[in-house]
């Protein structure tokens, strides 16, 4: 099998494990914002940064160091396991002891002990990355699919049960440790790998990997804590339903960037890394995954913006349309989210991982000055990230010119036809039920419909590469 066979089939896995997750994610996020209320999803959205941060810090950025990393042995990948697992345990203990000043901070009491519950997810994660870095180089994207599925269908069925039978806010908790749980189980039964004795592992390569990702870990537990600074600063300045409104405008703003994200940038980090010996043909691959980027990720979120006000009645009831102008402000800062994602990627594959930091540190900054700056309502708190989301890509874009020699004018002339395209889309499926009167659910579906006819109508009008290109692997021409 040749590299792009092999990529190919491992964007497509890849692709179908986020879309998957995704939708099922989507089906119990509908079913449970029906039966539960915002002050339960309030509960949760204020732990999420406490979570993602540990699980950060217990990664310690061993994937992408492992991943880069051409000779990696069973020894070595045994340090990497006992040492993630050791640190979940001493990061759990301390947020269970710390679980009370949390709650405090909130003013929610039900945390106290839901915290508690729901910090296990560390301990059980950290079990499953380095059957996740074995799983990547080999490319092996199907197994890690039917992991990640498995995981999310089990899940949603204990998730969906609770919430029905009156478990409130526990139900989202036991989302979280199930899916962990099940996750975990079968990355073990579905990797061949297992550890070697404790005493015969060897313990040097945690320097060696902490040398290149400390960095990495910084960065990264940054950015979270700057993710969730809306969270944290909204929390104690307004009601639970509040931070309930926002958390869930959040999460799905977050759905479709992040299933582009992770699918492309999964598996172009790998391919990319491997071409690290052809800079040429390296140059044309990051050349075709920008566009690919740019192809998907802007008629997605803006599509999602056309839609957005129909999509919360049909869907999640009105009883959720508070959040629509959070949703609509939070989807356009995200489009930005993809490209920053692979321009990271990029520093990441050409050994750059000051560079990784000192931009997103900026991009952080920047974040925190316009919260300084823009913060007497939540509507202005999220114009403040907007402009801090567009001014971080440029000064990316313009960083990875220097380092790629992909020059800044070329990556804007790949994105300009996608930019265009989009905005024509997204101005036909937001004035369709202006033209339309039907229920919302029949306007719902003309403008799905409607969105994918105009933007893949223009796209074939206009022959953009990408099109093409897909069109020919589909084919079989390539």
């Amino acid at each position: 099998m040749t590299l792009k066979q092999e990529t190919t089939k491992s964007f497509i896995w890849n692709f179908l494990d986020k879309i998957g997750y995704q939708l099922i994610a989507l089906i119990v996020g509908i079913f449970t914002l029906r039966l539960l209320s915002p002050t339960d999803f309030g509960y949760t959205g204020a732990l999420a940064v406490f979570t993602m941060l540990s699980n950060i810090l217990v990664e310690s950025g061993f994937t992408a160091a492992l991943v880069r990393r051409e000779n990696n042995n069973d020894r070595e990948y045994t340090a990497a396991l006992f040492f993630n697992i050791f640190l979940s345990v001493v990061l759990y203990g301390i947020l269970y002891f710390t679980a009370g000043a949390i709650a405090a901070y909130f003013n929610m009491p039900p945390l106290k002990s839901l915290a508690r519950i729901i910090f296990f997810a560390i301990i059980i994660n950290s079990l499953t990355i380095i059957q996740t870095v074995i799983l990547t180089k080999k490319l092996r994207f199907r197994n890690m699919t039917i992991a990640n599925l498995g995981g999310m269908c089990v899940s949603a069925l204990i998730t969906l049960w609770m919430a029905a039978t009156g478990w409130g806010y526990w139900a989202l908790a036991a989302q979280q440790i199930s899916q962990a749980l099940v996750k975990a189980i079968l990355l073990w039964v579905l990797s061949e790998w297992r550890p070697v004795a404790i005493c015969w592992a060897d313990f040097r390569i945690i320097r060696e990997i902490l040398s290149f990702s400390a960095l990495l870990i910084v960065s990264s537990a940054v950015t979270t804590i700057v993710k969730y600074i809306y969270t944290m600063f909204i929390g104690p300045r307004y009601t639970t339903d509040e931070v309930g409104y926002y958390s869930q405008a959040y999460k799905y703003h977050q759905i479709p960037h992040q299933v582009i994200s992770s699918s492309i940038g999964g598996v172009a980090y790998s391919v990319l890394a491997k071409l690290n010996n052809d800079p040429q043909r390296q140059m044309n691959y990051i050349h075709r995954i920008m566009k690919l980027t740019a192809f998907i990720t802007l008629p997605v979120m803006l599509g999602f913006y056309g839609v957005s006000e129909n999509f919360i009645h049909v869907v999640i009831t009105d009883k959720w349309m508070p959040l629509l102008p959070y949703l609509r402000l939070l989807l356009i800062g995200g489009i930005s989210m993809p490209f920053i994602y692979m321009y990271l990627q990029l520093f990441n594959v050409f050994g750059k991982p000051k560079l990784n930091f000192l931009t997103e540190f900026s991009r952080n900054l920047l974040v925190i000055l316009f919260l300084a700056l823009l913060n007497d309502t939540i509507t202005q708190i999220l114009y403040g990230y907007i402009i801090a989301c567009y001014v971080a890509m440029v000064g990316m874009s313009v960083t990875i010119a220097h380092v790629t020699g992909y020059r800044f004018v070329d990556q804007l002339r790949h994105m300009t036809p996608y930019v265009l395209l989009s905005i024509v889309m997204c101005l036909a499926v937001f004035y369709t039920p202006y033209f339309i009167r039907c229920n919302a659910v029949w306007q719902l579906l003309i403008q799905f419909l409607v969105g994918i006819a105009v933007y893949f109508g223009l796209a074939a009008l206009f022959r953009l590469e990408v099109l093409s290109n897909l069109r020919d692997t589909l084919l079989k021409k390539e």
